[in-house]
């Protein structure tokens, strides 16, 4: 299972909140490393199928699409200030449903044990932007090639995703101001999300996966 290792500082975030966008970025972002910590407690209730796993990893891409789309659409019902307090809870909820799928699919494919925390974080962030991980893992159409990084280098790694995240927050904070309409575009966005996370996680599993000997220690650009 996936080690995570709190970054001794977020500083580089502050950026985000000079811009008043995201108040809370540094403690949700430790929060969030806090969540996928909690990962590590978790045991899949799956376990390598001897037939091809396909059905049952469409069955629960599925099911944590429509739990996904659900928790995102309630939280954005509360219109105005209201509904901006749940933006963060609403994310870390939907990332821990993220991360049980991706090491559910990693037990049915017998592939648990090479989960860690770079691989989660490829298979949760990589649709949002694969160059943020160019340095750390290698995809080909056979194998996925992870370099192990060093707190400093992951701790990069992890600022560049919470920039993905304010993204996320930006558009969610449109949303509530919309009644209705804002809740069925959130949990729309969720649901499709999700799915996309499967299919990442499904691919990536699907193939041999190695870990190179050498740690990542060049910044990532």
């Amino acid at each position: 299972m996936p080690h995570f290792d709190k970054p001794k500082s977020l500083a580089h975030l502050d950026m985000i909140n000079e811009n008043h966008t995201l108040p809370q970025s540094n403690s949700f972002l430790e929060s969030l490393i806090d969540l996928f910590a909690g990962l590590e407690e978790y045991r899949s209730p799956y376990a390598p199928t001897i037939q091809s796993p396909d059905d049952m990893v469409e069955q629960l891409v599925q099911n944590a699409a429509f739990k996904t789309g659900l928790v995102s659409a309630t939280c954005s019902l509360p219109p105005g200030p209201l509904g901006l307090l749940s933006i963060l809870p609403e994310l870390l909820v939907i990332y821990r449903i993220q991360g049980h799928l991706v090491l559910d699919i990693a037990a049915l494919h017998g592939k648990e044990v090479h989960v860690t925390r770079e691989l989660l974080l490829y298979c949760l962030f990589k649709h949002g932007s694969a160059q943020v991980f160019r340095k750390i893992i290698e995809e080909t159409s056979l194998k996925i090639l992870i370099r192990p990084t060093t707190v400093r280098v992951f701790q990069t790694l992890l600022e560049k995703v919470g920039l993905l995240i304010t993204k996320t927050v930006l558009r969610k904070q449109f949303a509530r101001w919309i009644p209705l309409g804002g809740a069925v575009v959130t949990g729309t966005f969720a649901f499709f999300d999700t799915k996309k996370v499967g299919k990442t996680a499904h691919a990536l599993f699907s193939k041999e996966i190695e870990s190179w000997n050498h740690i990542a220690e060049q910044e990532l650009e």
